[in-house]
């Protein structure tokens, strides 16, 4: 009875670590979306400015803000794509850990462990991704939050710029 229970929360932790690595992709598309919104905004402003705009103080207090929280933004959305993935030592189940291993040595090691250790392993993964998904999830508020409070500044650059050369804001080319 002892090996089925085993066998059980084997299979309970498997689907565990599946859940908790379900959030990554959805986590990544948001960064993908944020980061082309936040680039399109860049291109905007971009097209709106001209050199004779920069010295005018209303334009380039509200720009250098934008550029500020924009590029606040950007580091958030790098860290959120990029977590910290130390951790998972001699580890049958993390990926980087098992890239230090060569092939044969990670077949025999992984035919030769335990369920009971395998399921330890998998507990162990499980914590770390929840650790990284967590990571991820707190830099994804970060840039969100930066971005849109980036767009009253971009908003007063438009306008501003617009005020100043006597046009409409482009938004195409």
């Amino acid at each position: 009875m002892a090996a089925a229970d085993d066998r059980h929360r084997l299979e309970v932790a498997e689907r565990q670590l599946a859940l908790v690595q379900n959030f990554m992709p959805r986590l990544d598309s948001k960064v993908t979306a944020l980061f082309a919104i936040v680039s399109a905004q860049l291109a905007v402003a971009a097209l709106n400015l001209t050199a004779a705009d920069l010295p005018k103080w209303y334009v380039t207090v509200p720009l250098a803000v934008f550029l500020a929280m924009v590029a606040w933004t950007y580091f958030n959305l790098y860290r959120c794509a990029f977590p910290h993935l130390e951790g998972g030592q001699a580890s049958l189940v993390y990926f980087a850990e098992i890239s230090k291993r060569r092939e044969s040595d990670f077949v025999h090691q992984y035919m030769s462990v335990s369920v009971t250790d395998l399921t330890n392993d998998i507990c162990g993964q499980i914590w770390r991704n929840s650790e990284i998904v967590s990571c991820k999830f707190k830099y994804l508020k970060a840039a969100t939050q930066w971005a849109m409070g980036s767009l009253l500044p971009w908003a007063i650059v438009l306008i501003a710029a617009s005020f100043s050369n006597g046009r409409v804001p482009l938004v195409g080319g």
